[in-house]
């Protein structure tokens, strides 16, 4: 195995008592861009926030609540493989591999347990993997409109069932979005190899990660209330405002006990005013969570 670190950048940006490190990771022969914020005033067994971006994006898509949060905890930004500037691998970044990685990272920075893992949309999936392959190393959750890994098909099929679908159409649309081969798209691969893995998933009703254990840890989830699908986009087939408010009623309901899977506790937090980037949208409510969260954990 053969791991180092290339530091091709050093951003130097005084806040409070912040600073940021841009550097190139390799490990096992791949580069991955990575960012750190005051890890240099790390306290003893001090959590440190580490982001999963959504699905394609690159760390960037969080600096709305990051430059604030650094001044409270720790920080760790990257790209996966494959996006922005970190190298391409055409392999399927299934949830144990990259959680694997983000654990070789972690490590060759010396960037030691316990984290506090934040996860937006398909970054909730990865999220959920490492906090499954690594519940010693956790100390809190926190999932931002994530996809959802608690779904089976016979809940998808059910939020159809409730809006009137009928039986032919909810067949055909299943093997429309699990069994229908897509091209290969190699000049976006990262977004869509990110994209099969989802489905491949999905087709197992998440059976690897519903194996994983869930750690006692305090679990936050932010939920997007807006419907932002143009008019154009909208199903001609069935009510589509209808379908997003049924399922967000059917995910928040299995989110709610997999809060309470942990003895910890946590939090479902419901914002209407909010898209799918809850911490674009509603910045200063994501950042006083996740702060409330961080000073529970001093007591």
């Amino acid at each position: 195995m053969s791991i180092k670190i290339l530091t091709i950048l050093t951003l130097l940006v005084p806040t409070l008592s912040a600073f940021s490190q841009e550097k190139m990771v390799s490990v096992n022969g791949v580069n991955y861009h990575v960012l750190t914020t005051s890890l240099e005033q790390r306290k003893p067994s001090q959590p440190v926030l580490v982001f999963e971006n959504g699905m394609g994006m690159g760390l960037g898509n969080w600096n709305t609540i990051t430059d604030s949060l650094a001044n409270d905890a720790p920080v760790f930004l990257y790209d996966r493989q494959g996006v922005e500037k970190s190298e391409m691998v055409y392999q399927q970044p299934t949830p144990q591999k990259i959680a694997a990685n983000l654990k070789l990272l972690l490590k060759e920075l010396k960037i030691e347990p316990p984290y506090i893992l934040v996860g937006h949309s398909m970054g909730g999936i990865y999220v959920r993997a490492f906090a499954g392959y690594y519940p010693n190393d956790i100390a809190g959750l926190v999932f931002v409109d994530p996809a959802d890994f608690t779904e089976t098909k016979a809940d998808w099929n059910q939020i159809f069932r409730t809006i009137g679908v009928s039986e032919k159409q909810i067949d055909e649309m299943l093997i429309k979005r699990l069994y229908t081969p897509l091209k290969v798209d190699s000049s976006r691969y990262a977004a869509w190899s990110e994209g099969q893995v989802l489905t491949d998933l999905r087709k197992t009703d998440f059976a690897e990660l519903s194996s994983l254990p869930i750690p006692q840890v305090p679990i936050l989830f932010f939920v997007g209330g807006k419907l932002e699908v143009p008019m154009e986009r909208r199903s001609k087939d069935y009510d589509h405002e209808r379908f997003f408010e049924v399922k967000n009623s059917s995910n928040m309901l299995r989110w709610r006990r997999f809060i309470h899977a942990s003895s910890k506790g946590g939090a479902l937090i419901y914002l209407s005013n909010s898209g799918h980037f809850v911490h674009r949208d509603d910045a200063a409510i994501v950042i006083g969570n996740i702060r409330m969260m961080l000073k529970a954990m001093e007591k």
